[in-house]
């Protein structure tokens, strides 16, 4: 392969490239995040732990969630995936398992923005007092795992769900 050969097939790999990652950037959009919504159950224990997602009107994702272990309260979550300003972000609020107290604030949910996504994956940066911290979402097939990356009084805290399809 001659130099003028070389040099046409590292651009055309790198143009390549580009176009690929352009299209996965592309996809944090409410369409491109169509692939949450179902009812999805803990596979390790489908009784103690669910999470729904369901597709609004306008593309926006609705979502809930509950998680009760054994012997306690429980607590329940409620989310949106909606736009803010030029991104898609999460919204979301934790109430205890009587619905009696959000733990956060009255007028500050917390805020996960869409930074990087593709056709089956998405992760969420914390926004705010939760800079630092990280939602992800992978499906694969009627698998999703949830990872929680949080920041418990500055410690590092990893939380992971295993959840299985369980319908629409």
């Amino acid at each position: 392969m001659n130099s003028r050969s070389w040099f046409a097939f590292v651009v055309t790999a790198l143009l390549l490239t580009a176009s690929v990652s352009l299209s996965h950037a592309a996809e944090c959009s409410l369409t491109g995040l169509a692939w949450m919504a179902g009812n999805w159950h803990n596979t390790t224990d489908p009784q103690r732990a669910q999470e729904r997602w369901v597709i609004a009107p306008d593309s926006i994702l609705m979502g809930s969630s509950w998680e009760i272990p054994k012997g306690k309260m429980g607590f329940a979550e409620v989310m949106t995936v909606r736009p803010n300003a030029n991104a898609i972000s999460m919204y979301l609020r934790h109430f205890d398992g009587a619905l009696s107290g959000a733990w956060e604030e009255r007028n500050a949910p917390m805020v996960f923005t869409a930074v990087n996504c593709d056709a089956s994956s998405a992760v969420f940066d914390g926004q705010g007092d939760h800079a630092g911290e990280h939602i992800t979402y992978k499906r694969t097939g009627d698998s999703l795992l949830i990872i929680g990356d949080f920041l418990h009084h500055g410690t590092p805290s990893r939380m992971e769900w295993r959840m299985t399809r369980a319908g629409d």
